[in-house]
C-alpha cells in the first residue's frame, strides 16, 4: 500500500479498494448479486432465505448496498451499507450482498455497486430470460472480466419459458458469456417466483413443495451453497480476493507510472538541453574572455615589438656621435638640466618616434568591455532559459506541474562588482608596463651611454698619457702604432653597442611578457569568477524545473522497478494459492 501511495495520478477511489480489499481479507466469503433493476436480485435472496426481508417491486426499491449475513435473529443495522442478520444456515456459508439496480432510473446506483464489487468473492449478475445476453448485459459482463472474480450467470424468470426455450436459452447465454469472458462460466436457470411458491406453505406450518422448488432451480443454488463451496474452497477464494483487487490496482498503477515515465522521458531530454544550453553558454563566454586576452596579448606583442626596435635604432652604429655625446652630456650633468628644460633623452624620442607605448593604450577599454559583455549574455540566457522552462512546465500533466517547488523567476541582483575589483590590479600592471618599464629602460640607456663616454674618455686620456710619455722619441712608428690603438679601442667600445642595444631590448622584451601573464592570468581569475558567477544565476533560476524532473524520474523509475516486484510476488502468491486445489470450479 506504501508504494501504491507514491504513485501520482493514481485514482483515489483504485488506492481506496486496494486498503479495503485487504481489509477485509479476514470477513466473511461475500456473494455479491449484481444486474439491471427488476432482475429479481431481492426475490432471489427472500427465496433462499424463505423468508422476505428484502423489499421488492416494479420500480427500483434498492438504493444502497445491503449485506445479509448470518445472526441469531433477525436485525438490521444501518450504516455506509445496511446490514441484515439472519439465522438462514446458509448464510454460515457465505453471506449475501443486494446491490442497486445498474441502468436503473436513479443516478448513482451504477457507480454504488460498481465501488463494492472489489470486495466481492464471487459475483452472481442476475439477468430476466426474456432479456438474457442484452446489450447492456453483455457490457455488464466485459466490465466484471476486468475484476477478474468468479462469475455465477444467473437468469430469472425461466418460468416464462418452456423446456425446449429453456435449454436452448441456456446454451446461447453460456456461449456468449464464454465468448465475452474467455472462460466456461457456471449459467443457472430459476424461477424466484416458483420458489417463493413451494415455500410459501412453510408458513402456514406446512413443508416446501420439493417438485416445484427443483423446477425453480433453488436446489442447485442450496447444493452450491452447501456443498460445491465448502470451507477449502471458500478460503481459496477469499484469499484471492484481496489479491484480485492488489493484481488490478497494481496493473492501472504500473499503467500509470509507465505513461509518466514516457512523459519523463521527453521532458529528462529537455533537463538535459537545458544543461547543454548552460555549458554551451560557459564555453561561448570563455571564448569571448579569450577573444579579450588575445587582443591584450596582440598589444603587448606589439609594444614588445616597438619598443625593441627603438632601443636597438637608439644603438646603431650610425649613431655613434650621439651616444658618445649623450653619454658625455650624462657624465657632465647635463641630462637632468635637459629634462628640467622640457627635453627628452634618446629613448625617450625613440620611443615618441615609433609610438611604443601606444598599443597598451587601449588595454583599459578592453578591460572594462569584458563585464558587460558577460553580463549582457548572462541576463540574456537567463531569460531564454526561464521561457524554455515555463513553456515545458505548462505541457506537462497538471499531477507533475504542481509538484514544482520554488519558482521560475529572474534574479533580482546581479553582483558587477567581481571584474571592477580586478581592475586597481590591472591598472597597476598596466602603469607598470607603460611608465616603469619606460623609465627602467630608460635608465639602462642612460647607464650604458655613461659608460660608454667614460670608457671613451679614459682611453683618449690613456692615450694622451703615453703620447706624452713618449713625446720625446723620434721613432714616427710608435706615435702611429699607439694612435692606431688608441682609435681602435674607441671604435671597439662603439662596436659593443649594437650588442648592447640587443641585450637591453631582449631584456624589455621579457620584462613586458612577464607582466603580460601576471595582467593574463589576474584577468582571467576574476573573468572565471564572472563566469561561474552567471552560470549559478542561469541554474538557479531553473532549478525547480530540473529538480521536478529529475526527482520525478528517479522516483517513477524507483516506483516502477518496486511495482514489478510487487507483481511477481502477487504472482507467487496466485500460483502457490491455485496449487492448493479445492472445490470452488466445480459445476452443479
Amino acid at each position: 500500500m506504501q508504494i501504491l501511495g507514491q504513485v501520482t495520478g493514481l485514482p483515489a477511489e483504485s488506492l481506496d479498494q486496494a486498503r479495503d480489499a485487504v481489509f477485509h481479507a479476514d470477513h466473511p466469503f461475500l456473494i455479491v448479486l449484481v444486474g439491471a433493476f427488476n432482475t429479481g436480485k431481492s426475490s432471489l435472496i427472500n427465496a433462499l432465505l424463505g423468508d422476505p426481508v428484502l423489499g421488492v417491486g416494479a420500480t427500483p426499491t434498492t438504493d444502497r448496498i445491503v449485506i445479509v449475513r448470518h445472526g441469531d435473529s433477525v436485525q438490521r443495522t444501518v450504516g455506509d451499507s445496511d446490514t441484515i442478520f439472519h439465522p438462514a444456515p446458509l448464510l454460515e456459508t457465505a453471506s449475501l450482498v443486494d446491490t442497486p439496480g445498474v441502468d436503473s432510473v436513479f443516478t448513482g446506483h451504477d457507480d454504488t455497486t460498481r465501488r463494492f464489487l472489489h470486495r466481492a468473492d464471487m459475483v452472481w449478475l442476475v439477468m430476466l430470460a426474456t432479456q438474457a445476453m442484452s446489450q447492456a448485459n453483455v457490457a455488464y459482463l466485459q466490465s466484471l472480466r476486468d475484476y477478474g472474480k468468479r462469475i455465477v450467470i444467473v437468469i430469472n424468470q425461466i418460468d416464462l419459458l418452456d423446456s425446449d426455450e429453456q435449454g436452448t436459452l441456456q446454451q446461447f447465454v453460456t456461449q456468449q458469456a464464454k465468448t465475452t469472458l474467455g472462460v466456461d462460466p457456471d449459467v443457472w436457470l430459476i424461477s424466484a417466483k416458483w420458489a417463493l411458491q413451494a415455500e410459501a406453505p412453510i408458513h402456514d406450518g406446512g413443508v416446501r413443495d420439493e417438485t416445484l422448488w427443483r423446477q425453480s432451480g433453488f436446489d442447485k443454488i442450496t447444493r452450491f451453497l452447501t456443498e460445491a463451496l465448502d470451507d477449502e474452497a471458500r478460503v481459496q477464494q477469499k484469499l484471492t480476493t484481496p489479491l484480485q483487487t492488489a493484481r488490478r490496482v497494481t496493473e492501472l498503477a504500473s499503467a500509470q507510472i509507465r505513461t509518466q515515465q514516457n512523459t519523463l522521458a521527453a521532458y529528462k531530454q529537455t533537463s538535459q538541453n537545458v544543461r547543454r544550453q548552460i555549458d554551451q553558454a560557459i564555453a561561448e563566454q570563455r571564448v569571448t574572455v579569450q577573444a579579450t586576452q588575445q587582443a591584450i596579448s596582440t598589444a603587448f606583442v606589439e609594444t614588445e615589438q616597438r619598443g625593441g626596435a627603438a632601443i636597438r635604432a637608439t644603438f646603431q652604429l650610425s649613431r655613434a656621435a650621439a651616444l658618445v655625446g649623450g653619454g658625455l652630456s650624462a657624465l657632465a650633468g647635463m641630462t637632468r638640466l635637459l629634462r628640467l628644460a622640457g627635453g627628452k633623452s634618446q629613448v625617450e624620442s625613440a620611443f615618441t618616434d615609433l609610438r611604443v607605448l601606444e598599443p597598451l593604450d587601449s588595454l583599459p577599454t578592453l578591460i572594462d568591455g569584458l563585464g558587460p559583455q558577460l553580463e549582457g549574455r548572462d541576463l540574456k540566457d537567463i531569460d531564454d532559459l526561464i521561457a524554455y522552462a515555463r513553456k515545458s512546465l505548462a505541457e506537462l500533466p497538471p499531477e507533475l506541474s504542481q509538484r514544482l517547488v520554488g519558482q521560475l523567476s529572474v534574479p533580482t541582483t546581479y553582483d558587477r562588482s567581481i571584474l571592477p575589483g580586478a581592475r586597481p590590479a590591472l591598472t597597476t600592471l598596466i602603469d607598470k608596463a607603460r611608465r616603469d618599464e619606460a623609465l627602467t629602460i630608460n635608465r639602462s640607456v642612460q647607464n650604458t651611454l655613461i659608460v660608454l663616454a667614460f670608457y671613451e674618455v679614459v682611453v683618449l686620456l690613456v692615450g694622451l698619457v703615453f703620447g706624452l710619455a713618449f713625446g720625446g722619441t723620434t721613432n714616427g712608428g710608435v706615435w702611429i702604432a699607439l694612435v692606431l690603438l688608441v682609435l681602435l679601442l674607441m671604435l671597439g667600445g662603439l662596436a659593443l653597442m649594437p650588442v648592447r642595444g640587443w641585450l637591453l631590448a631582449r631584456g624589455y622584451t621579457a620584462r613586458l611578457e612577464a607582466i603580460r601573464a601576471d595582467l593574463s592570468a589576474t584577468l582571467q581569475r576574476a573573468a572565471d569568477q564572472q563566469i561561474a558567477f552567471g552560470s549559478r544565476l542561469r541554474l538557479d533560476a531553473v532549478t525547480p524545473f530540473l529538480r521536478l524532473i529529475e526527482a520525478q524520474t528517479e522516483q517513477a523509475d524507483t516506483l516502477s522497478a518496486a511495482l514489478e516486484k510487487q507483481q511477481q510476488v502477487l504472482t507467487t502468491l496466485e500460483t502457490t494459492l491455485a496449487s492448493l486445489g479445492g472445490k470452488g470450479d466445480r459445476r452443479v
